[in-house]
């Protein structure tokens, strides 16, 4: 048996969805505009490979404080459908389809919190989703986590916790695939036996390079009367 992992954010999905989140609730008056100043400074920080995923955490978080959870599921609801769908493209869904038809288990790694990533995951067919999970007391979010962040370093760790508590292992597995954009994945990459880079950011295709990596593009660009993916 196999598993495969995919990265969400700028990999299955072909942009960051804490950005295109935190501008869907500005444009509704869910959230003050200058939030988005502080998103772009910590997309920087990403990119950069400089994130604190604690602050990053907390801060995304804290936009779900105040309303109850129907009302945030109403709003995700919408968000998904209008934002996220047109974002996930032909060779994302092959992907995922191939993957599943030949029997390999697999899940969504990523450090977006996890109920962002849930209502996003569920375009693609129940899967497993590794995330940080988000605290709710009386039917509203608290703004803080639960359990550690899914991000960097910690991914490997929180993919082996899952597996342990559906009682299996890394070892149960004949071959584990993780599909990942960013030079922030790099642990997970180099814990697996097969690492695919997907819209490579330029530090992980530099090193994908060195290592012979294969290298696909899943991005989705502007054509005619589609939006088709561009060639690897």
């Amino acid at each position: 048996m196999r598993l495969t992992l995919f990265d969400l954010d700028h990999t299955l999905l072909d942009g960051d969805s804490n950005l295109l989140w935190l501008s869907w609730l500005v444009e509704r008056g869910e959230a003050p505009r200058e939030r988005l100043a502080q998103q772009h400074a910590f997309y920087s920080q990403y990119q950069a490979g400089t994130l604190d995923i604690e602050a990053y955490l907390a801060f995304h978080l804290s936009l779900l404080v105040g309303p109850e959870l129907g009302h945030w599921e109403a709003v995700r609801t919408a968000f998904v459908a209008e934002r996220i769908a047109p974002l996930i493209g032909p060779a994302a869904r092959d992907a995922v389809a191939r993957h599943r038809a030949a029997g390999d288990l697999i899940a969504v790694v990523t450090a977006t919190h996890a109920f962002l990533a849930q209502g996003i995951v569920s375009l693609l067919a129940p899967m497993p989703l590794v995330a940080t999970g988000c605290e709710l007391e009386g039917g509203r979010f608290t703004g803080r986590a639960l359990g550690g962040p899914c991000f960097a370093g910690t991914k490997f760790g929180q993919v082996q916790a899952w597996l342990h508590a559906d009682g299996r292992s890394l070892a149960d597995f004949d071959a584990v695939r993780f599909y990942s954009d960013s030079a922030n994945d790099l642990p997970l990459l180099d814990a697996v036996s097969e690492p695919v880079v997907v819209n490579a950011d330029e530090r992980l295709s530099a090193t994908a390079r060195e290592r012979g990596w294969p290298q696909l593009q899943w991005r989705r660009t502007p054509s005619g009367d589609g939006w088709p993916e561009q060639p690897a």
